[in-house]
């Protein structure tokens, strides 16, 4: 008959009568979870490897079993309508385990335990740093000192208890000023400017091993003081255990060794722990969702100095009186970015200590290093060759691109999602403009993005990405990316207007599909147009002077469509007057709608000046035939809406900084950046034109906007930009905060990959 496994619990099967809240859990298929589990039962050390075995073998007829009062509340997760544990759940509640918890230990490591009378004296006399929250595993350490040698009165308070340990020091009269920084999940009080003492540190107890090192040499090599090391006692006992740490290379005082491919920068780990350091953590750590606070600091240390720190500390192991005997051993082990430190102290007690917060196997350092690389258009490659000059370690390709998968992609289109349905939920009828853009210019594309904006608010509504192949040129495939996007917003909003560009294709599928549609064509392109019609007609014989007026021309018809009040009428004939108006005529009543010109009246010397172009004149029937031309006239019929893709190229420019068209990504990756893009744009567009603020750094008074003079290669002149206010990109630590709430199990989304339906022959970055 099962019953728990625990020594000295009551629980088995049959006992559902008496004990009706209570569950008999079969142990994990995991051989190192199984050991985990045992190991923290702190009972079964001495035959530990042969009952893993034997439970681990025995799994299918689910003999061994363990009851649910060793499991928090927090292990378990809803699975319809049954309460299971969850995949990474622990057991840490054991009641046999009453460990006496001292809160503070003031005494100097170089001098003797003395009384709380003569103890009060000596720190009178020693400073101290300012109090102090650790989080240490799933408990909470308060430890208190101060910056100021003078303290008149110090309480110190001790409590024990059996699941949970809390400490509490009090310092009264400080006469000092405390800062406050942030650590883990709780505050730091420290003087950041000097600090006179080391800190405690968080720490795990594991079993006890013995020391490899003579002690005589350790012992004459140690400082004469050092900081104490407080922490909890783990419920792991027995004999020391050589299986927990084989991967930890172990070295005099903890330098990693250049030689040891295990550190070489070239062959981090791309996984988290394969051995048992997850039996080092609790359950509470392993459900906490880190938080992505901006004023979170991390910091660079050096190895040596790393190794200085740890050469100082002690023990403090929790018994009584706390251990104080000095550290002996140090191994080290890395994770990607993460380093795991090992300390075992002369007396055999051995702890472990993480740089980065974990949540089961994984390093949220690693996580947040893979998404900072995406979510700032970097590429792992640039990022590795920094870190690699500056002989960090750094993750791996495959960790990169396995977290980028699992966690960021799916943040990213979370917060897309959410971006596309508030802009859809606001059910007013809308006009877009859309443009496609290839990933690399000329026949090397492989991508090509097309891009819908709503022409009032200026957002980017939605983008559709399709991969040119084999039997499809270029125009095709921006047709099929432009019919999926439409017909995808169709279905969503209500589409009233659509300005393209001029492309056959997408004519025809609007006049075809889309019927109910206004399709309107993009005046800017329209212009771009006319300006190299213009510019190969100004280099015929006797037809130079057309280029003076080339610039004239193309402001003239955007003029016309953006004051034609959407009559096209109207438009035709503004459009049709500047034939007169070159000829310097400027009353024309052969025009219905439009029969003068609207400037003022020029002064004989601006007549003399000008250049006309007659009727008379060689170019005039060249010029005539541009304006009159009968394609170009029933194109104009469709910009009486004055409708187009300016701001896109904005856009443009934004995806260039996320995706380089120098460089290849797959479609995955593809579609996140522009999605990074697109973000980016939408939170960016409403920003208002930067002011003076300080008159006497410019010429302008104070309030004045500010502009930035240009030469454009288009215009080729000079000509004032806007300078606009700073970007705001609060939504990437939203992204970063989501990949956290993905890896926890807080967040569930749906998001496959799209790069798998794709042929992949093709380099990538």
């Amino acid at each position: 008959m099962p019953k728990c496994i625990v020594n000295g619990c009551p629980h088995r099967s049959g006992q559902k009568l008496l004990y009706p809240d209570v569950v008999l859990h079969p142990f994990p298929k995991n051989i190192e979870r199984i050991r985990n589990w045992l190991l923290q039962t702190g009972q079964h050390s001495e035959d530990l490897e042969l009952l893993t075995q034997r439970i681990f073998q025995g799994w299918k007829t689910a003999n061994f079993r363990m009851c649910s009062k060793h499991f928090t509340e927090g292990s378990y997760m809803q699975s319809g309508s049954r309460r299971i544990l969850k995949p990474n759940a622990v057991p840490t509640i054991f009641d046999t385990v009453r460990v006496p918890i001292t809160t503070l230990f003031t005494v100097a490591p170089s001098l003797p335990i003395v009384a709380s009378a003569k103890r009060r004296r000596v720190d009178d006399e020693q400073p101290s740093t300012a109090s102090t929250i650790v989080r240490v595993i799933s408990r909470l350490v308060t430890v208190g000192t101060q910056t100021d040698a003078k303290v008149n009165m110090v309480n110190t308070s001790t409590m024990t208890c059996t699941r949970c340990r809390n400490c509490s020091t009090q310092t009264k009269k400080i006469l000092t000023k405390e800062t406050s920084s942030q650590s883990g999940e709780e505050f730091i009080q420290a003087d950041v400017h000097h600090i006179l003492q080391d800190h405690l540190y968080p720490v795990c107890f594991s079993t006890r091993s013995k020391p490899t090192s003579k002690i005589s040499d350790l012992q004459s090599t140690m400082h004469s003081t050092s900081a104490p090391m407080e922490s909890f006692i783990s419920p792991i006992g027995g004999e020391p255990s050589t299986s927990i740490l084989e991967p930890f290379v172990q070295s005099s005082f903890g330098s990693i060794a250049d030689g040891d491919s295990t550190f070489d920068i070239q062959e981090l780990s791309s996984g988290g722990y394969s051995t048992d350091s997850d039996s080092f953590e609790t359950e509470e750590e392993r459900t906490v969702v880190p938080e992505v606070i901006k004023s979170k600091k991390k910091f660079i240390i050096y190895e040596d100095k790393l190794d200085d720190l740890l050469h100082v500390v002690r023990c403090q192991h929790n018994i009584d009186p706390p251990c104080q005997s000095p550290i002996v051993e140090v191994e080290k082990k890395l994770d990607g970015s993460m380093l795991s430190v090992r300390l075992t102290c002369l007396d055999g007690h051995s702890m472990l200590w993480n740089s980065q917060p974990t949540f089961g196997e994984t390093s949220i350092g690693n996580l947040e290093i893979t998404g900072s690389i995406i979510l700032t258009g970097a590429t792992y490659q640039k990022t590795y060759d920094i870190f690699k000059l500056l002989s960090i370690p750094f993750i791996s390709h495959t960790m990169f691109y396995n977290y980028q998968r699992n966690y960021v992609f799916p943040a990213i289109d979370h917060q897309w999602k959410k971006e596309k349905d508030v802009m859809a939920r606001k059910r007013t009828p809308m006009a877009l403009a859309g443009d496609g853009q290839f990933d690399s210019p000329g026949h090397s594309a492989k991508f090509c993005t097309y891009t819908m904006m709503d022409v009032t608010s200026k957002k980017i509504i939605d983008f559709k990405i399709e991969q040119l192949g084999s039997g499809k040129t270029a125009g095709q495939t921006e047709c099929e990316a432009f019919d999926k996007c439409l017909h995808n917003l169709v279905e969503k909003v209500k589409v009233k207007v659509v300005a393209t560009d001029r492309r056959g294709s997408i004519r025809k599928l609007m006049a075809t599909k889309y019927k109910k549609i206004d399709h309107q064509f993009d005046v800017w392109r329209l212009c771009k147009s006319l300006h190299r019609k213009l510019l190969a007609a100004s280099k015929k014989r006797k037809c130079k002077d057309i280029s003076r007026w080339i610039s004239a021309i193309t402001n003239h018809l955007w003029w016309s469509a953006q004051t034609c009040d959407q009559n096209v009428d109207l438009l035709l004939d503004k459009w049709k007057s500047v034939l007169y108006h070159v000829a310097n005529e400027h009353s024309f009543g052969a025009l219905k709608h439009y029969q003068k010109c609207q400037h003022r009246r020029l002064t004989p010397e601006e007549q003399k000046q000008t250049c006309w172009i007659g009727a008379n004149h060689p170019a005039h029937s060249v010029l005539a035939e541009i304006i009159n031309d009968t394609k170009f006239l029933n194109d104009l019929s469709h910009i009486g809406k004055f409708c187009h893709t300016g701001d896109l190229e904005n856009f443009h420019s934004k995806v260039s900084r996320y995706k380089p068209k120098r460089l290849s990504f797959p479609m995955d990756s593809v579609i996140a950046r522009t999605t990074l893009a697109a973000l980016s744009h939408n939170r960016n567009v409403k920003r208002k034109q930067g002011s003076v603020q300080c008159p006497a750094k410019s010429t302008l008074s104070f309030g004045q906007n500010r502009d930035q003079i240009v030469f454009p290669k288009l215009k080729k002149d000079w000509a004032a930009k806007p300078v606009f206010e700073g970007g705001v990109d609060d939504h990437l630590f939203e992204i970063l905060q989501d990949c956290l709430k993905i890896l926890t199990g807080e967040l569930q989304h749906d998001w496959s990959s799209t790069a798998r339906e794709m042929p992949n022959n093709y380099s990538y970055c």
